[in-house]
């Protein structure tokens, strides 16, 4: 590997000429392994006409493998370096077999012809159903821009310059953060004439170059730099060029990328063991100020949940759902104990979550828990006000000590005051009590049960003394 950012070998025009008949030349020994056109580390790929250009997405998540991907689309336009563009490149004597150390003034590239294929035509593209890798320091997901000069009919022997311009769908509107690598890549290609080189062919009419006429014996893509100058600053391609496989972070400029947190939703009863199987209603929705695209999500469960999708781990949940919309939370319903883990949501998102006491017949004292974690003890210390519903309220209007009355039917809203950390845990708890007395002194749920008791004692007292008479006669 040669030193710093000098460029993989060129050919002299003057020079590649006159290997117009002994094209092998450079065959076993054009060797450095640099960024390029190698199937391997020094490994040089003589009659590759296609090259590939990577896009990384960074991706972080606080404990997930993998997670579901933003909405994003790259769209890729190539074009021909000209002007300041196309500098003088001078490469290490130890790329060629010559012993010689060669330059050569780049060339405008020749782009008819030229195709570029990613997930699509001049695309790279990822989507809510894609699955990507996570990481809590971020793992970078690369997807390949296949770039094809098979059709292209060079002119001469030389180093053909292409400037290669990256434009994004959306950025904020879909989590993806902007990274600060430039937009703009160029891509050195490196060519000679083939074995099949037909000497008849000078380009006069009748006597046209073409494509099976040349080879592709090695490539170099280049970051620009940025370079002051009178007007502010330019986009420049220096001798000292940056090498690069892509549009990827190059450890000193960021790729793109998309940073999500997870939300636990948990569900504690207390005192009313009768119904700690039942599942009560939670609806969650999201809200983000930036975001207002499209974000999908895995959902894991524990203990007795039911949640509208299949019942694999992780699972995916609805559609590919638009952020400030309902019934995008697969509906989920929780009994004591249970929790449902939602990951991957994209990080500036807002949590509303709501329960519905739907037992019929009882009143709980409903109280929320949130803070930064997998999980929580319900503590005062992580302990929050409600934010709404159809639940009993102090007379201020709010849940004195974060408490709310709820009734049958009654809802109680909590919603997070402001977005999640980026890559974090979060987790939100709700409790009920069942502890409400009724006007006639018995508690609402076990009310009946002590009148049918009581019922019991009076009647037996009554048989009892009935029992008590007759005998006392009988023995009279």
């Amino acid at each position: 590997m040669k030193k710093g950012f000098r460029k993989i070998g060129a050919v002299l025009l003057t020079f590649a000429m006159a290997l117009a008949m002994n094209a092998t030349v450079f065959a076993a020994d054009f060797t450095n392994g640099e960024v390029g056109g190698y199937t391997a580390a020094d490994t040089q790929n003589l009659n590759d006409k296609t090259i590939n250009i990577q896009k990384e997405l960074t991706v972080f998540n606080p404990d997930e493998d993998t997670i579901y991907a933003p909405a994003i689309t790259y769209t890729y336009a190539i074009a021909a370096a000209s002007g300041s563009e196309l500098v003088l490149i001078t490469d290490d004597t130890s790329d060629h077999a010559s012993g010689l150390a060669t330059s050569a003034t780049a060339l405008g590239g020749i782009t008819t012809g030229v195709t570029m294929t990613g997930t699509s035509a001049n695309t790279i593209a990822w989507t809510n159903a894609d699955t990507v890798d996570a990481d809590p320091a971020g793992e970078p997901n690369i997807q390949n821009l296949v770039v094809d000069f098979t059709n292209v009919v060079f002119t001469a022997p030389g180093v053909y310059r292409y400037k290669i311009t990256e434009t994004a769908s959306a950025y904020d509107t879909n989590g993806v953060t902007d990274g600060d690598i430039s937009n703009v890549r160029y891509l050195d290609v490196y060519v000679m004439r083939s074995a099949t080189f037909d000497p008849t062919h000078d380009g006069s009419v009748g006597n046209e170059f073409v494509a099976g006429d040349w080879r592709i014996y090695g490539y170099v893509c280049i970051s620009p730099e940025s370079v002051a100058n009178d007007e502010g600053g330019v986009t420049a391609v220096t001798p000292s060029t940056t090498k690069t496989n892509g549009f990827v972070n190059d450890g000193t400029n960021k790729a793109d990328e998309y940073h999500t947190y997870n939300l636990t939703i948990g569900k504690t009863l207390v005192g009313d063991t009768t119904m700690n199987s039942h599942k009560f209603p939670f609806d969650i929705t999201w809200t983000n100020a930036t975001a207002t695209g499209t974000f999908q999500y895995a959902v894991e469960t524990s203990g007795t949940v039911d949640i509208t999708a299949d019942n694999s781990t992780p699972k995916k949940v609805g559609g590919a759902d638009a952020v400030n919309t309902a019934d995008k939370d697969g509906t989920p319903s929780i009994a004591n104990g249970g929790t449902v883990k939602y990951i991957g949501i994209p990080t500036g998102t807002i949590a509303t979550v709501t329960e519905t006491n739907d037992v019929a017949g009882t009143t709980y004292a409903t109280r929320v828990y949130a803070e930064e974690a997998d999980s929580i003890t319900p503590s005062t210390a992580n302990q929050v006000a409600f934010t709404g519903g159809t639940a009993a309220r102090g007379a201020d209007g709010s849940v004195a000590n974060g408490l709310a009355t709820t009734d049958y039917n009654e809802t109680a809203i909590y919603a997070q005051a402001a977005a999640p950390t980026a890559d974090s845990n979060q987790c939100i708890q709700f409790t009920n009590t069942l502890s409400i007395i009724s006007p006639t002194g018995f508690v609402v749920r076990f009310a009946p049960y002590m009148l049918v008791l009581l019922g019991g004692i009076l009647l037996i007292t009554i048989g009892l003394v009935i029992y008590n008479k007759t005998n006392k006669k009988e023995t009279a």
